[in-house]
C-alpha cells in the first residue's frame, strides 16, 4: 500500500496552518496566556496593590519622624532622582514585606503623597 502524497500534503499543511491560527486566536483573541505570563501578571498586580495600600502608611510615618523638615527638604531637592529620594526615607519604611531591598515604586508613591500638599500650596499661592 502506498501513500498518495499529492493528496496528503495539502491536508498536512492545512493542519499546520490551523494550529498556527488556533494558537494566535487563543493568545490574542481570547486572552489565553502561559502559566509563567499569568504568574508574572499576578505578581505585578499584587505588588501594585501592596504599594497602593502601604504608600499612605509610609507618608504618615514619614510625617511623624522627628527630622521631617530636613527629610522633606531632601525629597524636594531630589524629586527628579528616585535613587537619591530613597535617602530621605528610613529603609524599613520603604521595604515591602518579604523583600530585603527598598521598593522604588513604594518610594515614588510615598514621596508623591508627601510632596502633594506642597504642590497644592505652591499652585494655590501662584493663583492669587
Amino acid at each position: 500500500m502506498s501513500i498518495n502524497w499529492e493528496v496528503v500534503k495539502p491536508s498536512l499543511w492545512s493542519g499546520v496552518g490551523g494550529v498556527v491560527v488556533g494558537m494566535f486566536l487563543l493568545s490574542y483573541g481570547f486572552g489565553f496566556m502561559s502559566r509563567k505570563a499569568a504568574e508574572e501578571l499576578a505578581s505585578t498586580s499584587s505588588e501594585q496593590a501592596v504599594v497602593a495600600v502601604l504608600a499612605p502608611v509610609c507618608a504618615d510615618k514619614f510625617r511623624a519622624l522627628p527630622d521631617v523638615a530636613a527629610r522633606t527638604a531632601t525629597l524636594v531637592a531630589d524629586k527628579g532622582d528616585s535613587y537619591k529620594m530613597r535617602e530621605a526615607f528610613p529603609e524599613a519604611m520603604i521595604t515591602l514585606p518579604d523583600k530585603s531591598y527598598p521598593d522604588s515604586d513604594l518610594i515614588a508613591a510615598c514621596a508623591g503623597l508627601i510632596l502633594a500638599p506642597l504642590r497644592l500650596r505652591t499652585s494655590n499661592s501662584s493663583c492669587r
